[in-house]
């Protein structure tokens, strides 16, 4: 007589099953220690854009710190040149740093937020 279900069948059927729980305990396992160098984001300022991006007269930036820590804060433009808007220590929190553009040239410039782990930069327009 034909068996449909048969101790072969059932064996090989349970050895495939426990075959793919163990590929997902490993799986797991790998993508746990993959992950183990999470990024801390209290370790990081956040600079905020600025209100606008075609800037004149005097600008405020914004950035938060979770941590006392040095900042220089300036700008960059196309050619390299930096001018300087705060070099400092801040304490945690919400800083405005307020910089008059009248006293630089109208072009693309970067404003630039760096520490000792990080450097963040993003552009702006000033048209004075």
């Amino acid at each position: 007589m034909n068996k449909v279900f048969n101790q072969e069948l059932l064996i090989d059927f349970l050895g495939i099953t426990l075959g793919i729980l163990v590929l997902i305990i490993l799986y797991r396992f790998l993508i746990r220690f993959l992950s183990r160098k999470v990024l801390k984001p209290q370790d990081y300022c956040t600079l905020y854009d600025v209100e606008y991006s075609n800037a004149k007269g005097e600008i405020a930036f914004y950035f938060t710190t979770s941590i006392p820590r040095e900042v220089h804060l300036f700008l960059k433009n196309d050619a390299g040149e930096s001018h300087n808007i705060a070099q400092q220590s801040f304490d945690e929190g919400g800083h405005i740093c307020r910089f008059d553009s009248k006293s630089i040239p109208n072009g693309s410039y970067l404003y630039v937020l760096k520490t000792d782990n990080q450097e963040i930069s993003k552009r702006i327009e000033i048209n004075n």
